[in-house]
């Protein structure tokens, strides 16, 4: 997630790596540092061994333990799934609170990207969890995709918008394609 202040990022849940934050597919996301130590002095695991748990076993699959995709976990009725569905959730709540105070407040909430432009029910929850910031959910413009999924009373939008990293890098490199051959 990322704060956004006159197009420039002011805060955001990542922090050295990716895998801070949220809790991803297979990342874990913030994770006390004690765990590590406890890996390594308890469990006897190598510094290999809990790169591989961090990066590829935890997250929504390792709450799960069924997979990483949110996808399978909405469809499922094993309580493992609801549990790794409701973290990330909390962790969505909880990390809008920190992005929100950063930015002393909210014009707009925007959802992208895999989860955030194709899981309806993860939007509204964040939506619903976001009340106090002045987000209000239309339910219907949400079933349908948006792009704005906010009531017309809401005192946050809400958005979905979709996504196109291929194309946004391909841009980037062009751009500075150009500028090299202008030197």
């Amino acid at each position: 997630m990322c704060a956004i202040d006159r197009g420039r990022s002011v805060a955001t849940t990542m922090g050295f790596t990716a895998v801070d934050g949220l809790p991803m597919g297979t990342r874990t996301g913030a994770l006390d540092p004690g765990v590590i130590v406890y890996l390594l002095q308890h469990e006897r695991m190598d510094p290999e061994a809990i790169e591989q748990v961090i990066y590829q076993r935890s997250g929504l699959l390792g709450v799960s333990g069924i997979s990483s995709d949110m996808r399978a976990l909405l469809a499922s009725n094993a309580p493992s799934a609801k549990e790794a569905v409701d973290l990330f959730v909390y962790r969505i709540g909880r990390e809008l609170g920190s992005l929100a105070a950063a930015l002393r407040g909210l014009d707009a909430l925007v959802f992208t990207a895999g989860i955030g432009e194709h899981a309806p029910e993860i939007r509204a929850r964040a939506c619903r969890e976001a009340h106090w910031l002045g987000v209000t959910l239309d339910e219907q413009a949400n079933a349908k995709g948006g792009p704005r999924i906010s009531s017309s009373g809401s005192a946050v939008s809400a958005w979905v918008i979709p996504t196109d990293e291929n194309l946004m890098i391909a841009r980037h490199t062009r751009h500075l394609l150009d500028r090299e051959r202008s030197r």
